[in-house]
């Protein structure tokens, strides 16, 4: 690829493969939600913070929180899986998070978060294994647990 900006070629590089990506699907910020909002973030920094190796024998898994708001809910209780992409090495597991969790102390949002963060590995585990994917998802579950429990220890 051509960058006219500095006269040279610019390398096109591929985003690296990651073994557990966490993010969030807000249905519009509100005070209540906000808690939870924060809670996702201090737990994806706490998955930043484990290490793990690149490899072509895994597959990632995308667990996306969703959480309630004045525009959107999630239609769904609980947690599910959703597309696994063999293509991709990449399976998604989506968490409903409950419209009153906000509501519960920080303490308590950072703690349902993190267990629902490795129900979702475990699920994708399984999930995976079910469809006999050839893949497997070991480090995110290692990683979703390491997230856990640095939650917990801050949180003493």
């Amino acid at each position: 690829m051509h960058d006219a900006r500095r006269g040279g070629v610019m390398a096109i590089e591929e985003e690296p493969w990651a073994p557990l990506f966490i993010g969030a699907v807000v249905g519009g910020p509100t005070r209540q939600n906000r808690p939870v909002s924060d809670g996702i973030g201090v737990l994806a920094r706490a998955a930043h913070e484990a290490s793990w190796e690149a490899t072509d024998q895994e597959t990632g898994v995308d667990v996306v929180f969703h959480v309630p708001g004045p525009l959107l809910a999630p239609d769904y209780e609980g947690i599910r899986s959703g597309t696994l992409s063999r293509r991709h090495r990449l399976i998604q597991v989506q968490i409903a998070v409950p419209a009153d969790l906000g509501s519960r102390g920080e303490r308590e949002v950072c703690r349902y978060l993190a267990d629902r963060l490795v129900e979702a590995a475990d699920l994708a585990k399984a999930t995976v294994a079910r469809r006999k994917a050839a893949l497997e998802v070991d480090q995110a579950v290692l990683i979703a647990r390491f997230a856990a429990e640095r939650i917990g220890r801050d949180e003493g």
